[in-house]
């Protein structure tokens, strides 16, 4: 945890390597990473043990002022719809209000733009996207859908 709360040269964590099948590498940017921590089972061999929880801010709340998030899904539940989820997230951080019969073209056109990209799946229980709206190309082609009259009010 100090590792993580240096300044930059002075012992400071930059990055991870989580170890399995295959290494990943994990660079941290620390402005973003949030950090939960929880102490459970206080009578072990080894005295109480702390788990450490990482994780980018935007996984939990979206950056609306850089237009940017993460979503990211529980492959286990049957109920979650991921449909719902990815929409309601593109509402919240679009320059314009979206209306929900909008919903294919919109998708579509942020995936032809790759301001919605599938993450790597890592683990069988998540999966997730990312989300940039950021990119100027995005909010113009949204913008002249609406002007041409593509994206209508009905």
């Amino acid at each position: 945890m100090a590792k993580l709360t240096l300044s930059i040269g002075e012992g400071d964590l930059d990055s991870l390597t989580l170890m399995g099948e295959r290494p990943v590498r994990l660079h941290l940017n620390r402005d973003r990473l949030g950090k939960r921590t929880t102490r459970t089972y206080r009578q072990t061999r080894f005295g109480s043990l702390l788990n450490l929880w990482l994780f980018d801010q935007r996984c939990q709340e979206p950056d609306r002022a850089n237009r940017q998030c993460y979503a990211i899904f529980n492959e286990r539940d049957s109920q979650q719809d991921k449909s719902a989820m990815l929409w309601a997230r593109l509402r919240d951080l679009a320059a314009y209000p979206l209306l929900d019969h909008w919903r294919p073209t919109i998708v579509q056109l942020l995936l032809e733009h790759e301001a919605i990209r599938m993450l790597d799946q890592t683990s069988e229980r998540l999966s997730g996207v990312w989300i940039d709206l950021s990119l100027a190309s995005v909010q113009e082609a949204i913008g002249h859908r609406i002007q041409s009259g593509e994206l209508t009010i009905q």
